[in-house]
């Protein structure tokens, strides 16, 4: 195997349609040929060289930043600039769209819509005791995704202002919590206010 068939992630085929901005200047269509979580190959008519920085919008996956690894006759390949965190996100993105037979059932499964909310903090309290303070992304009628500086155990019970919740996964940035519903026979009490 020569040196320059020795890749360091395998790639897979796609096509996709591409939006490719070369040297923060010109602004080009194109196709997404092969990706990988390390680079990518596009073909494209544009007049770049190696060492262009590119930024490459693809539709329905990412927007990738990146340098000209090497130039082809209809097109260019890109070597990524990405965060590990980034490159997991996009290494997840890219095993969804390959694999679209195991990815059944996975779609979003939330019975109510959720409700952006980037300026809300709180404090939440846990069993033990001990205070967290988080920031809240999302909020829905049955949970509420926060941003922490720690993650507490999937299963915990949780107290988020006054609604008793149980964090049900971790996220990149926090967790998610799915408040408690009581399952009581009993008719609510109204009163009036």
């Amino acid at each position: 195997m020569s040196k320059r068939d020795a890749r360091r992630y395998r790639r897979i085929s796609l096509n996709l349609p591409a939006q490719i901005i070369v040297n923060t200047v010109d602004e080009y269509d194109g196709t997404l040929l092969n990706i990988s979580p390390g680079d990518m190959a596009v073909i494209a008519d544009t007049k770049a060289v190696p060492g262009d920085a590119v930024v490459v919008r693809i539709k329905g996956l990412d927007v990738i930043e990146g340098t000209v690894a090497r130039t082809f006759p209809d097109g260019f390949a890109v070597s990524f600039l990405l965060s590990k965190k980034r490159r997991t996100l996009l290494t997840e993105r890219l095993m969804l769209q390959t694999n679209p037979n195991f990815t059944a059932g996975l779609e979003d499964r939330r019975t109510t819509p959720r409700h952006r909310d980037s300026s809300s903090r709180t404090v939440c309290r846990l069993e033990d005791g001990t205070a967290l303070y988080v920031k809240i992304l999302d909020v829905s009628v049955d949970g509420v995704s926060v941003d922490a500086p720690r993650r507490p155990a999937v299963g915990s019970v949780i107290h988020i202002g006054r609604q008793r919740g149980v964090i049900g996964r971790h996220t990149p940035r926090g967790f998610v919590v799915f408040y408690e519903t009581t399952q009581s026979n009993e008719q609510p009490i109204l009163r009036a206010v």
